[in-house]
């Protein structure tokens, strides 16, 4: 019997098997596209710039109040020099500054033609620079019917002249004399209005300096009788007293 053999033309297949399946999965990287690589744009923080806004807006604020703070400054009056107790004030005592005048009694500068008017006197002794105020002038005559001025000249042995100055309430003693009138005596207060220390330049070379002090009318006389014969000693009382405090006079 004659027999045939049939050859079977099929292609062979190559078989997977899971596991080879999982090495292909892991090993195989999917591409990914030029967007995906570099990702979402950055995101701005809210948090910095709502904070520099604040330090913007906060610098234009402060800015703007310093201009207004300079702006709401106002001319007054200072003492352009050492002003006496007692004196009258002029054009050249006074100067125009300008500061914030708010909640002060400062003089301003468009009044200055009312103090300036030879009736206006400093109540006390104001120093250079000092901002004016209505409590340091008064338009009371410092010399009237009742007060004289008169002149006491410096002595180391009978005034403190190291440490009087104007506006002193001093105690006015007629010492030496003879007789009754030896034992000393005190005349009257008496206030200080300027202190002229001298030099050795001053004609005699010896005087030590002049008081010009604001007694009573009423002892002006006796002042000057002891002033005159170097029998006039002064004691320091109180400093920087207004010119228009009441000067006792002792009971004679």
């Amino acid at each position: 019997m004659r027999g045939s053999d049939t050859v079977s033309s099929q292609t062979p297949t190559t078989s997977s098997t899971p596991a080879k399946q999982r090495k292909q999965k892991a090993t195989k990287k999917p591409s990914r596209s030029l967007t995906e690589r570099s990702g979402p744009p950055r995101q701005r923080r809210p948090a910095l710039a709502a904070l520099a806004v604040i330090l913007i807006v906060g610098g234009a604020l402060l800015a703007g109040l310093l201009a207004v703070r300079l702006d709401s400054r106002e001319p007054v009056l200072a003492a352009a020099r050492p002003i006496e107790a007692g004196a009258v004030i002029t054009e050249d005592d006074v100067k125009e500054v300008k500061v914030a005048s708010e909640g002060l009694v400062l003089i301003p500068a468009e009044f200055a033609d009312d103090i300036l008017n030879g009736k206006t006197y400093a109540k006390f002794p104001i120093g250079p620079d000092t901002l004016l105020d209505e409590n340091m002038l008064t338009t009371t005559n410092p010399v009237d019917g009742d007060r004289a001025v008169v002149s006491i000249p410096l002595s180391s042995k009978l005034t403190p002249a190291a440490t009087l100055r104007s506006g002193d309430l001093i105690e006015i003693i007629r010492v030496g004399g003879s007789g009754s009138d030896a034992e000393p005596k005190v005349l009257s207060q008496g206030l200080v209005l300027s202190v002229d220390k001298g030099s050795s330049d001053d004609l005699g070379g010896s005087s030590e300096g002049t008081l010009q002090v604001l007694v009573p009318s009423e002892v002006a006389a006796q002042v000057i009788g002891a002033a005159g014969g170097d029998q006039a000693g002064v004691a320091l009382l109180k400093h920087n007293q207004p010119f228009d405090i009441e000067l006792e006079v002792p009971a004679q």
